[in-house]
């Protein structure tokens, strides 16, 4: 049995899909999206990271963990801390104690103790735990999540035909699919060589502006691009704590990638790893236009 935390998130839910149903089981705190894992022939344990008992429950008879969980997004009062660093480690712990035999870590790329984005510092931190836990375990760091930016840029696309760059669109950043980090999942799965490893995972060096241009080409719709200035998003990072901390961690990385260098190099990591997905913008914008086609169709003939 494999266990996914995070399983119902955009990651984990192409790491399930790439694996047999009767070998699955999910974390969630989400009980409808339970019965419906479940309906498909997956296991699930309905519970939150920070209670020591459900960590435990679904942790038992497992061979294998994937840690595809994070605390960045707009759930809840979820945090990169609660998440990525303390419900990582909870999970780690009671793996080692449970006997599981690998835990795969999806942190992410530049998780550094000193770096300057809170998420990347949690994930430091629980690749740390994970290295001195005794357990076997391989840790796969993606550069940014490709169509999380494409629906940042492309949120009020279908309803009024514009798109949204934070910054001046122009600054290059690395991006990768979700589809392809979830293929690394499985091989490290599958493959006893990826034991031990850190695995640095990248798409292609795009800008906002290219995401964009990709959208509209996708969809066929055209309109104004908005954009965000950087004096504006420090101001955003600091005024919305209070009331709107995911907005304000938006912001935050916002401000980041805008004024550090975040390409990569993609090609030697991927050499090692021959066959597995390698999608492209132009794909992704694609699909991200067929799942959005039918408002995307209403916006067109408005």
């Amino acid at each position: 049995m494999i266990l996914i935390a995070g399983g119902t998130g955009r990651l984990g839910t192409a790491v399930r899909e790439g694996l047999e149903p009767g070998q699955v089981r999910v974390l969630t705190r989400n009980a409808s999206t339970a019965e419906l894992i479940r309906e498909g022939g997956s296991e699930t344990v309905v519970g939150d990271l920070a209670d020591a008992e459900t960590v435990s429950r679904a942790v038992v008879g497992c061979r294998a963990v994937v840690l595809a969980a994070s605390g960045f997004g707009p759930m809840g009062r979820s945090t990169p801390a609660g998440v990525d660093r303390d419900g990582n480690i909870a999970l780690i712990h009671a793996a080692r104690t449970a006997g599981v035999e690998h835990v795969v870590l999806v942190s992410m790329h530049g998780a550094a103790p000193d770096a300057r984005l809170q998420l990347l510092r949690m994930k430091w931190a629980a690749e740390e735990a994970l290295r001195a836990s005794g357990v076997g375990w391989t840790i796969v760091r993606p550069t940014a999540f490709l169509e999380t930016y494409l629906d940042a840029v492309g949120a009020d696309l279908p309803r009024n035909g514009s798109t949204l760059v934070f910054g001046p669109g122009t600054v290059p950043v690395n991006f990768v699919s979700v589809d392809d980090v979830a293929g690394l999942v499985g091989e490290a799965l599958r493959n006893p060589h990826l034991r031990g490893e850190t695995v640095e995972w990248g798409g292609e060096d795009l800008t906002l502006g290219q995401l964009s241009d990709a959208l509209r080409s996708a969809t066929g719709v055209s309109g104004p691009t908005k954009r965000i200035p950087i004096p504006a998003l420090r101001v955003m990072a600091l005024a919305s704590r209070p009331f709107s901390p995911f907005l304000a961690r938006v912001a935050s990385a916002a401000v980041i990638m805008n004024t550090n260098d975040m390409t990569f190099n993609a090609a030697p990591h991927r050499a090692r790893y021959p066959g597995l997905p390698h999608t492209t913008l132009a794909e992704a914008a694609t699909r991200w236009a067929d799942v959005h086609q039918g408002s995307v169709a209403r916006r067109a003939g408005a």
